[in-house]
């Protein structure tokens, strides 16, 4: 049997649609009865690198399986800086929202000192 480029592209893009790729933990590692999403609406960022910084800080956050982070638009490309919400899946008894508030306020720099609150 002879296998060319066209196979191996074909088979490599059926993996791609029907199977999915994932950054998520899989489900055998977590149960998901004790995964938690959290909102947060963070307050204080003046520039796109502060919002990968606080992503940075929460993912380090030990139970956080994944981060979000939302921007309002503004306008057609313009950010609106002043509506930022992190979305996070945390796992319950490892951490707490309180926990998250604190990594984000503590990702603060000289120039923009952030604060964070739980959203319901």
């Amino acid at each position: 049997m002879k296998i060319n480029k066209f196979s191996v592209i074909g088979f490599g893009f059926f993996l791609i649609l029907f199977v999915g790729v994932t950054g998520k933990v899989p489900a055998a590692e977590t149960d998901q009865a004790s995964i938690h999403r959290v909102t947060l609406k963070i307050d204080g960022i003046g520039c796109g690198s502060c919002v990968g910084d606080i992503r940075s800080a929460l993912v380090k956050t030990p139970g956080v399986l994944s981060a979000e982070m939302k921007v309002a638009k503004r306008w057609l490309f313009w950010s609106d800086l002043s509506d930022v919400r992190a979305v996070v899946e945390i796992e319950s008894g490892k951490t707490t929202p309180d926990d998250l508030i604190k990594a984000v306020e503590g990702a603060s720099n000289s120039m923009y000192t952030y604060h964070a609150q739980l959203l319901k």
